[in-house]
């Protein structure tokens, strides 16, 4: 039998998990992930000393609308990669309605303020920690998918690793912003959305050596 032939036989008998299958596994690595960041948010930060006064306040819900909806746009890309024939162009252009909605406001809001506080309100108070934070806490849900895609069969492993790695990040950033009390528009767009790059960017580094199949 030729090496070939071997090849063809075995691609034949792989099946790929089911598209409920593959939901369920990787909603279930996304929670176990998901839980431990927030306990991890929770027991070292703790939620905003103004929590219940800010749920009152449009900025706060705008935020949340943000990265609940990267939450729900990644993990439904990660679900069209968990498959051969994924090819999710569609999606990803969907997953970046968000990104431009909230682009968009933050441009009237910055237009809408004084040019001297602009860079402040743009940087708030923990720009330069905010990222990494978000990355940092990422660790558990990214741990968490890429368990789930081992059992998947991406034919892009750099493009699932990016999947993998933003929609962890996604899932970090809601977590994160129980304690986070910076609502601009601007501040979120910017440095929300850099915290949810770096879990993705090493994810597309790793993607093909944990991904492969």
């Amino acid at each position: 039998m030729q090496t070939s032939d071997l090849i063809e036989r075995l691609a034949a008998d792989l099946q790929p998990l089911a598209p409920r299958a593959a939901l369920s596994r990787l909603a279930v690595g996304l929670c176990v992930g998901g839980l431990i960041t927030l306990a991890l948010v929770w027991l070292t930060l703790g939620p905003r000393s103004d929590f219940s006064e800010a749920v009152l306040t449009v900025a706060f819900w705008r935020k949340s609308a943000y990265v609940m909806a990267v939450t729900i746009a990644g993990f439904w890309i990660c679900l069209q990669l968990a498959r051969p024939e994924g090819a999710p162009r569609v999606r990803l252009l969907v997953g970046c309605v968000p990104l431009l909605v909230l682009g968009s406001a933050a441009l009237i809001e910055l237009r809408a303020t004084q040019p001297g506080e602009r860079v402040e309100l743009w940087l708030g108070g923990s720009a330069l920690r905010c990222p990494w934070m978000i990355a940092a806490f990422a660790i558990p849900v990214f741990a968490g998918v890429l368990w789930a895609f081992r059992r998947f069969a991406p034919t892009r492993p750099r493009l699932a690793g990016f999947g993998a790695g933003w929609l962890a990040g996604a899932v970090s950033a809601v977590m994160y912003s129980i304690h986070c009390n910076e609502s601009a528009a601007s501040f979120v767009v910017s440095w929300y959305t850099a915290g949810m790059l770096v879990p993705a960017l090493i994810g597309m580094l790793v993607g093909p050596r944990v991904l492969r199949w």
